[in-house]
């Protein structure tokens, strides 16, 4: 054998070794690193496709309550309705067959803005009636869709008339922050 064919092919072989070394093993750490990523995206994918299932779940749930969730917006409304208060008292006082003189909505305080979960609107109601008119007022305002807590009723003789009194009912309504 002739020594130069021997170099020539331990050459080749040398060089085809360091191509190797140089072009291939980069593209195995690239294959290697592209199937962690691989990997990744697929649990991000399994995750992803868990929470659809969920939101897709918690829709069908709130399908199914609907009418639930419209009746507790009723009661306890998104926004502050003075009007809607205010007409609706006017009606059930109608109702009741005793008179509305006076109704007021006093702002919330500051101190009861932070501690409850929903807002507090403080209404102050003159009615003008006798007793059994209260009872009916108050029952008709309990049964009302809004909610209303009462929290004081003072009453007074009315001005010459005995058989007459005059009711000052305090509440709360509330709304939603």
């Amino acid at each position: 054998m002739n020594p130069n064919k021997n170099y020539i092919g331990a050459g080749l072989i040398a060089a085809a070794i360091i191509l190797f070394w140089s072009l291939a093993l980069p593209f195995y750490h690239d294959v290697s690193d592209l199937d962690a990523a691989i990997r990744e995206r697929d649990n991000l994918l399994k995750s992803r496709s868990a929470i659809v299932a969920n939101i897709k779940t918690l829709n069908l749930e709130y399908q199914k309550r609907i009418s639930e969730i419209t009746k507790l917006s009723t009661i306890v409304p998104s926004k502050k309705s003075v009007a809607e208060i205010l007409s609706a008292v006017n009606d059930l006082s109608t109702k009741s067959g005793i008179e509305l003189f006076s109704s007021s909505i006093i702002g919330q305080k500051a101190s009861d803005a932070n501690t409850n979960p929903y807002n507090l609107l403080p209404v102050e109601i003159g009615l003008t009636g006798n007793y059994l008119g209260l009872i009916n007022f108050l029952g008709a305002l309990e049964r009302n869709l809004r909610l209303v807590d009462i929290t004081s009723v003072d009453a007074a003789v009315g001005l010459g008339n005995t058989s007459v009194l005059n009711f000052i009912v305090k509440g709360n309504a509330y709304y939603l922050k």
